[in-house]
């Protein structure tokens, strides 16, 4: 039957008469999927079907049917789609099956509320009547009441007369019911004992439970807000381990919830083809907005060390829910571009287990490999082939002018700082030219953190350590070539450290809010380190406009920064007095002398002059003039300067495929995960069986 019908629906394959219009009228309403309406499928040589609805005997001749059993032994009128002429359609056609049927799936549902709906309820105890038989004139098929005496009865336009029937009771008929389109008409009915029943005992009736309506009075208010908590700020409700389609739903809910300040994108692919998937948040997301800083946050690196994914969540959720309210989130999700990958190894994350405290299943991603080993190294040749998860990861780091990150693990408690490595493989200290600025962020977090500030966190699993203040060298800790905090450093703009998050990898669900109470301060004073330093914009002195890749140096500290397209550039400094040199191809680079305080950053711009043009003297560049030219040849231009920047067809190629589709085929404990997920995230209006 499938291949003769598509976006056909079969009714059960009983005698035509008022039933089967009723069953008719469910189906040919407003909405309807155009296609279906058409009466014709698109294969050659099949049956036509007006209107595409068919009586099921019509179609094929077919025993045992599911539908035909709904409707003579239960009390559901089931029909069956036909939705396709292909029964397996290729992924890339899903999306537009969606649209084809959405409205019709929908439309289809709400005929649940037409016909007759009620109460049947003893008259003199008002007690609802389970079981008993609605009988509807001229139409034979009876339904029954349920548990509580009510009953709905689908039916189409129309007058009808309708009889409640019970055991031990007389019968009861209304008359003339009038059914309109829309919501159901409403027919209560009471019945009279045929055998009068003795007095109800007031005790009983009295002691019964307490009636829907008080309960839900208390539901609301219990959830009545305090006075003390109307000005604090809302912390996250969502404590559990989530697998990944229980993540990705998380994610996609938060980005449905909060358009205006979210944006969600996938970076690449795990080895299985899990998304790993970023969520950005910004007042104004997919948009670089010029002399903005952008900030990262990466969890679960290694597939087992569960709770910087799950502390990424929360902050998702508290970031989202407190914008607008606030004062600190606010500003904070105004004044940067925040970008958050809870799971760098979805993969791993599947085959650890709750509870692991220091083991290794899930350490590593589908290929076996150690993702912090997998880095190009500055002192040692990484041998193991780069894997889809570092390419990735690096790509994306590329395509972002990052300027903080952080990289969060587990099993121990400490702020970890380039260089993870020295050239002679020992552990000893690795310096690297920003070790003041590194130890200065590394500290920004630990002194949120009681317990990490302390420095002696594991003494039952690693007693011999300790880490004052609760950071340290990376390579004086333990030597870690392929790292990634150090390709971040030495590659691109960003600075980032290591965070340790606690002694156990996986701890249990039921551990995970106090995980969140010893780090949200820290969490959000490390992203606010990202407005430290210097930062501006280096302009052309004959235009205006921003240098791509002009170099920012601060005298004697080995690390320039580039500029970004707009020609703006953040350089994170410690307090001081520096002397910072702005330069480029093709132009006379400017010197200037800068003071950084402890708080906040300074703004120093440069306007550099062409070597092969000057610029008279005495009169000033005109910085920001509306600009006339044709805006098709302005964007070829930018397009070209962007292309023929670093990594520029990298960068295009990941900026057009980040948006990630939800269609697609899922295999059975893909989807049990999926509808996991939905429940988990939607407690309020689901309910998950077997």
């Amino acid at each position: 039957m499938t291949r003769v019908l598509r976006s056909a629906a079969c009714l059960p394959g009983v005698e035509l008469g008022r039933e089967q219009k009723h069953a008719i009228g469910l189906l040919c309403c407003e909405k309807s999927e155009p296609a279906a309406l058409k009466g014709s499928p698109d294969a050659q040589g099949v049956g036509q079907s007006k209107g595409r609805i068919l009586l099921g005997r019509a179609a094929s001749e077919l025993e045992s049917g599911m539908q035909d059993y709904n409707y003579v032994w239960a009390d559901c009128f089931e029909i069956t789609l036909e939705l396709s002429c292909c029964k397996y359609p290729l992924t890339s056609e899903l999306e537009q099956e969606w649209e084809n049927n959405r409205e019709s799936l929908l439309s289809f549902i709400e005929k649940v509320h037409i016909g007759v709906k009620g109460f049947v309820r003893d008259a003199v105890t008002k007690a609802g009547l389970e079981n008993t038989t609605i009988v509807v004139a001229g139409i034979a098929h009876n339904i029954t009441a349920g548990k509580y005496g009510d009953y709905h009865r689908l039916l189409v336009p129309g007058t009808y007369n309708v009889t409640a029937v019970a055991v031990g009771y007389t019968p009861l008929t209304r008359e003339n019911i009038e059914v309109k389109e829309g919501d159901a008409t409403e027919v209560d009915f009471f019945l009279q004992p045929a055998v009068m029943a003795p007095a109800p005992n007031l005790t009983q009736l009295t002691a019964a439970p307490a009636p829907a309506s008080t309960v839900a009075s208390t539901v609301v208010q219990a959830e009545a807000p305090s006075p003390t908590s109307l000005h604090q700020p809302v912390q996250p409700v969502d404590f559990r381990h989530h697998h990944f389609s229980d993540m990705e739903i998380f994610l996609r809910r938060y980005a449905n919830e909060y358009p205006n300040i979210t944006r969600l994108y996938s970076a690449g692919k795990s080895v299985e083809l899990r998304e790993l998937y970023v969520m950005e948040i910004s007042d104004n997301p997919g948009v670089h907005e010029a002399g903005e800083p952008e900030f990262k946050y990466i969890g679960n690196m290694h597939g087992n060390e569960v709770v910087g994914r799950e502390l990424l969540l929360n902050l998702i959720e508290y970031l989202c829910k407190n914008f607008g309210t606030d004062p600190e989130v606010t500003d904070l999700v105004r004044s940067t571009r925040i970008h958050i990958m809870p799971s760098m190894n979805p993969d791993g994350y599947e085959k650890s287990q709750e509870g692991d405290r220091g083991g290794t299943v899930g350490r590593n991603n589908s290929n076996n490999y150690d993702l912090n080993r997998n880095f190009p190294d500055q002192f040692f040749q990484v041998t193991d082939p780069p894997q889809p998860e570092t390419l990735a990861v690096m790509s994306w780091l590329k395509t972002y002018p990052f300027v903080l990150s952080a990289n969060l693990h587990g099993g121990s408690l400490v702020v970890n700082y380039p260089y993870d490595d020295d050239e002679q493989g020992m552990a000893i200290y690795s310096k690297s030219p920003d070790d003041a600025v590194f130890q200065q962020l590394a500290l920004s977090y630990s002194k949120e953190n009681k317990m990490m500030y302390q420095g002696s966190p594991c003494k039952d699993m690693y007693p011999n350590e300790y880490f004052p203040h609760g950071i340290t060298n990376g390579a004086q800790w333990y030597n870690v070539p392929g790292g990634m905090q150090d390709w971040n450093y030495l590659n691109t703009n960003c600075f980032e450290v290591t965070i340790e998050l606690g002694c156990v990898k996986y701890p249990d669900a039921e551990e995970l809010p106090k995980y969140w109470e010893q780090n949200r301060r820290s969490l959000l004073q490390f992203m606010k380190q990202v407005h430290r330093g210097v930062w501006g914009f280096v302009l052309d002195a004959t235009d205006g406009r921003g240098i791509l890749n002009a170099t920012i140096s601060v005298a004697e500290i080995n690390h320039p920064v580039t500029t970004y397209k707009d020609g703006d550039y953040w350089r994170l400094l410690v307090q001081g007095t520096y002397k910072i040199t702005a330069s480029a191809r093709g132009y006379n680079p400017v010197t200037k002398t800068v003071a950084v305080d402890s708080e906040g950053a300074v703004q120093v711009n440069f306007t550099l002059k062409r070597t092969d043009a000057k610029v008279e003297e005495g009169k000033a560049p005109v910085l920001n003039t509306p600009d006339t030219s044709d805006p098709n040849e302005k964007e070829f231009e930018t397009l070209i300067k962007d292309l023929s920047a670093e990594n520029g067809v990298e960068r295009l190629l990941l900026s057009s495929s980040g948006k990630v589709s939800p269609y697609r085929y899922r295999p059975y404990k893909d989807l049990s995960e999926f509808l996991r997920g939905l429940y988990l995230n939607y407690p309020h209006i689901t309910n998950l069986s077997r």
